[in-house]
């Protein structure tokens, strides 16, 4: 029922409403704002072999079916490698999952993302972080920092001033 919900409100967005339009889209990115052309809809067989570029932002909906990657993307995201080097604003669902900026859930065997500033879910085997805020739940956690819980087998916070390893549940606020 909560991904039916996710996927209705990435599509329902007034973003997504105009699939494939071109005209520049202000969303916000680790180094500020920046103006990109955006689609609502992404479909990547392996960039770049995908329908629209890898600098277009989306704003909806993109399924990679093996590699796809873009500069930043509000919505949902489904695919076997999912690639965005700047901002993620949704979910990330896959058997890897890139993100800069995490701002939302990323479930998937291998997750990494460099910052969030809002706060992110980590769900997954192997979960990578650089300044993170929220939780990461899987057999391997890793971040330098974080505000927030990590639950797994292993968990570390390399840049840590009180526990950098601890088993089972790590945290630091």
């Amino acid at each position: 029922m909560a991904l039916a919900g996710l996927i209705w409100l990435s599509v329902a967005s007034g973003e997504a409403a105009e699939l494939g339009r071109s005209a520049p889209v202000t969303i916000k990115n680790q180094n500020g704002f920046g103006s990109h052309p955006a689609t609502g809809l992404q479909l990547s067989l392996c960039n770049p072999l995908q329908i629209f570029p890898e600098n277009y932002d989306v704003s909806g909906l993109r399924i990679n079916l093996l590699y796809g990657r873009n500069s930043n993307l509000r919505g949902l995201d489904l695919g076997l490698v999912n690639d965005v080097p700047g901002l993620v604003e949704g979910f990330q669902c896959g058997a890897a999952n890139l993100a800069g900026e995490l701002n939302g859930l990323q479930f998937g065997g291998f997750n990494s993302a460099t910052s969030s500033s809002m706060g992110l879910c980590q769900i997954g085997v192997v979960n990578l972080g650089k300044d993170i805020s929220g939780l990461q739940l899987g057999v391997f956690n890793m971040c330098d920092t974080i505000a927030g819980v990590q639950i797994g087998l292993l968990n570390f916070i390399t840049k840590s001033d009180f526990v950098i390893f601890c088993p089972i549940v790590n945290a630091q606020f």
